[in-house]
């Protein structure tokens, strides 16, 4: 009984987990993309900025605090209340430093309005300090239900009460009274959903048995920090707030894809490795598989964002940020790679190869930057194909040393994942040529309706042609040379 109520839970879990992270992306986007009909690219850039300095306190500060209770077996509440106390501690600390530094700041990036963004936005810090605790309680009681529900509720009302302001003419205090809503209004649900109150638990023994943990977890959070949130930062200081702006749209529509589809088949990815084992076959068909799934989703919408980015970019957020329509092109090619670099991560870990990640994550990271520091003299362009070279430098290193792990050639790569990489570079050209054909005649509304229409036709078509099914299997020759067969007699007809 017991265990069909852990199963229970678990399959429940699991499904409100996948509606907190999808709603949370949906009305994200949704409103991110009203408010950029109000609001111009300095107003985004300068939330960007300040934003990165709150994800860098929860990734690097609040969840390290917060690993205690994902490591201990069964927690109770001394622990969650310790937790909570150094969480409200620090959170304390950090707004007070973040509020009263935000003069330096704003002179370091050059951008004297950015203080008054800082200062509003310490808020937040303070707010994600307080309720840390709290979510570490729902997720660990597998409540993922309350989670949902509250992040639901946080983003549409902090999203409306920003989309007011900003058609009121709030600007860049508009994103700030947004953002500080809908933390706030995340704590108080979360008090009311959990019906606990906690205890102010100061305990130097606990620190000290914890200290270990905590630390590793920061420190992994700096470099997790450094290389999602690191171009960000490197385009806010050499470029300023509106460089800024425009570099986030086209990450936040390009990335859109990539949290979607591929953090959900890297999730897919775990069990299966670890099911796995250290079965180079089983191994190598479960990464063929999921690699293939993976591309077969991803590609093509990436292939459709940088061709019609123009359009796409005119039509859902206005002329005004037309700017951004090439950044998306270049930003579409390096969450193609990311996409498989990841997954390549989470095999080393499954094989033991712990350092492998890290080191090639240092050295992406090391690259971007010097990359960045030379080109940056070419604007956000020049600044945004330096981190995809970067990515494309560090991308064979991480393919070759798996195909060793695995023992994979280029033979079995290439028979698992013709269909959708051939089915993407068709489509790319097909649609590229259907750009040149329409764009001179038709609304950008009519170009990107009927780029839908031509994706949805011509990419499963070439994926039939090449082989409709997603193959995880070592073909031989003989099976190959039919898959090529096909494609040039579909090509000839």
């Amino acid at each position: 009984m017991n265990q069909k109520r852990i199963s229970g839970g678990l399959a429940s879990g699991s499904i409100w987990s996948i509606v907190d992270n999808l709603a949370q992306q949906v009305l994200s986007f949704a409103v991110f993309a009203v408010l950029a009909r109000f609001l111009a690219p300095d107003a985004f850039g300068l939330l960007t900025i300040a934003h990165l300095f709150i994800l860098f306190t929860r990734l690097v500060v609040f969840d390290a605090i917060a690993m205690p209770i994902v490591r201990t077996a069964i927690p109770n509440d001394r622990l969650y209340s310790w937790v909570f106390t150094c969480c409200a501690t620090v959170g304390l600390l950090l707004a007070g430093a973040m509020f009263f530094s935000a003069g330096v700041v704003s002179s370091m990036f050059r951008a004297p309005e950015l203080k008054t963004v800082l200062q509003g936005m310490s808020l937040s810090i303070l707010f994600f300090g307080l309720v840390r605790a709290y979510e570490a309680r729902l997720v660990r009681n597998m409540m993922f239900r309350q989670l949902a529900i509250r992040s639901i509720f946080s983003v549409t009302i902090g999203g409306a009460i920003g989309i007011a302001l900003a058609a009121s003419g709030w600007g860049a205090m508009s994103l700030v009274v947004q953002q500080v809503t809908a933390s706030g209004l995340a704590l108080v649900l979360v008090v009311l959903q959990s019906r606990w109150l906690p205890s102010m638990v100061f305990d130097v023994a606990l620190t000290r048995k914890y200290w270990h943990d905590i630390r590793q977890v920061g420190l992994t959070g700096v470099l997790g920090f450094a290389n999602t949130n690191g171009d960000s930062l490197l385009v806010g200081i050499f470029l300023g707030p509106y460089a800024t702006g425009l570099y986030n749209l086209a990450k936040r529509v390009t990335s859109s894809v990539y949290l979607v589809i591929s953090s959900s088949m890297h999730r897919v990815a775990l069990p299966v490795f670890s099911d796995a084992g250290m079965d180079l076959a089983a191994l190598r068909r479960g990464y063929l598989k999921i690699l293939g799934i993976t591309l077969f989703c991803v590609a093509p919408l990436l292939c459709f964002q940088a061709v019609l980015a123009t359009p796409l970019v005119v039509t859902v957020f206005g002329q005004k940020w037309l700017p951004a329509a090439p950044i998306i092109g270049a930003l579409a090619l390096l969450y193609l790679i990311s996409s498989i670099v990841q997954l390549n991560d989470y095999l080393f870990f499954a094989l033991g190869k712990n350092r492998v990640p890290v080191l090639l994550g240092i050295a992406q990271l090391t690259l971007a930057t010097g990359l960045a520091a030379i080109f940056y003299r070419f604007g956000l362009l020049g600044m945004s194909l330096s981190f995809c070279a970067a990515y494309l430098m560090v991308f064979p290193v991480s393919q070759s040393l798996l195909s060793r792990e695995l023992g994979l050639d280029l033979r079995m790569t290439w028979y698992a994942l013709a269909p959708p990489l051939v089915g993407s570079l068709i489509l790319l050209l097909g649609l590229g040529a259907y750009l040149l054909l329409m764009q001179q005649h038709f609304t950008n509304v009519i170009v990107v309706g009927g780029g839908v229409l031509v994706a949805c036709l011509l990419y499963p078509l070439m994926v039939i042609a090449t082989g409709w099914h997603i193959r995880a299997v070592n073909g031989s020759w003989h099976e190959l040379s039919l898959s090529v067969i096909r494609l040039r007699w579909f090509c000839a007809r």
